[in-house]
């Protein structure tokens, strides 16, 4: 496994925290489930990342262990981000748990136009890349997607980014501690009387610190 949020910029992680909690987000159920997506040569390169850049072979064991864990526990079909190495990660999920894959490009991660392909070390969110999407687009963009996801019906995992994991747990006002934004750390959203809470349903790995963004 492997995590980017020591690598960011700390302001530009709370502003974009703060600018996802003022947006908000409206969720009609109580519980849903979160995976983001497994390593990338990107992720270990540390590097801002094109679309359809595909899972290492690390990331293929992430998406693995994932799908072990994540047949222990109830959910009814899988949204995906349509960016490739979710997708990849989605798929090894379906194949052992059976369930259904669904495409949707709201959970797709931020996109750094010019920044793609360069380091990605000390990301600062507030940033807007050159022909990107600035910080304030790329989270109403994110919300207002994941609400129609999170409405009644079928209980849904989430194979996402580390950027929308991060909008989510913002507008939920859900705490993050860098252990959580895991590559294939499998999450359960869960809503206790008024509140939000988020919980690993395995235990975290050690983290090395040395991975990139998104």
């Amino acid at each position: 496994m492997s995590t980017t949020a020591a690598h960011e910029n700390d302001a530009g992680q709370l502003a974009l925290r703060a600018a996802a909690r003022d947006h908000g987000i409206n969720v009609a159920r109580d519980r849903f489930l979160f995976v983001r997506h497994g390593r990338t040569p990107g992720n270990i390169g540390r590097v801002y990342q094109h679309p359809d850049i595909p899972l290492a072979t690390e990331g293929f064991v992430d998406a693995d262990i994932a799908a072990q864990v994540l047949r222990e526990h109830a959910f009814d079909l899988i949204y995906a981000s349509d960016m490739a190495r979710a997708w990849l990660t989605a798929g090894r999920v379906a194949d052992l748990t059976g369930r259904p894959v669904w495409l949707r490009r709201c959970l797709r991660e931020r996109y750094f136009g010019d920044f793609i392909g360069t380091p990605s070390e000390g990301l600062d969110w507030r940033v807007s890349p050159p022909n990107g999407e600035t910080m304030h687009g790329f989270i109403e963009r994110t919300l207002t997607g994941v609400a129609e996801l999170l409405g009644d019906g079928p209980m849904p995992l989430l194979v996402s980014h580390g950027g929308v994991l991060r909008v989510l747990a913002g507008a939920l006002d859900v705490e993050l501690p860098h252990e959580l934004t895991a590559n294939g750390l499998p999450l359960a959203f869960e809503r206790r009387g008024s509140a939000w809470a988020v919980t690993p349903l395995m235990q975290p790995a050690p983290m090395e610190q040395k991975l990139g963004a998104a």
